[in-house]
């Protein structure tokens, strides 16, 4: 018999009036590479909360021998559904959040787009996820996606297993 310990460390940072998570830190072996996992918007999860999709993020990557993620949002209001109609992109995006992204890209070993096909119906995201990909030339060597469309965490067809494929600037980016 034998006992297995481990210890992961936990961060999160929040603006002031905590209505924005402009990132979440897990790190569990500080010796494997470290990964940045760009998704949507925040839910629930904080330093001790994991919602599902931070489950599912760090269960993946730790299969994929990554030793740490940051997850990171195009927006980062607090919610669990963007409401476009009735929310501004002042109101969804904290002013520092493209700063915190860059920072995260720049320390990160690889890059994950996994923000999902939701830019395909939404000309908003869709502009937004341009800006972010602008802003993340200088890193396009280790960007990838999750499967072949950039799936996000929650799509059941890769829920358990991450299949993390070369993302394509110039291909997907016009």
């Amino acid at each position: 018999m034998k006992t297995v310990k481990s210890t992961i460390n936990n961060e999160a940072l929040f603006s002031d009036d905590n209505r924005h998570r402009l990132l979440l830190r897990k790190k569990w072996d500080s010796e494997k590479p470290s990964a940045m996992v760009i998704i949507i918007n925040p839910n629930s999860a904080d330093d001790l909360n994991c919602d599902i999709t931070t489950m599912l993020v760090m269960n993946n990557l730790h299969k994929l021998g990554y030793g740490s993620v940051d997850i990171v949002n195009l927006y980062t209001m607090i919610t669990g559904k963007l409401h476009f109609r009735f929310n501004s992109d002042d109101d969804l995006l904290h002013p520092d959040n493209d700063d915190v992204i860059y920072r995260s890209a720049e320390k990160s070993d690889t890059i994950i787009i996994g923000w999902g096909t939701v830019g395909l119906h939404n000309m908003r995201i869709r502009e937004r996820q341009k800006a972010v990909l602008d802003m993340l030339k200088p890193f396009s060597d280790k960007i990838c996606q999750i499967s072949e469309n950039g799936c996000h965490p929650l799509t059941p067809s890769i829920r358990n297993q991450w299949y993390l494929m070369p993302y394509e600037m110039e291909e997907n980016h016009d």
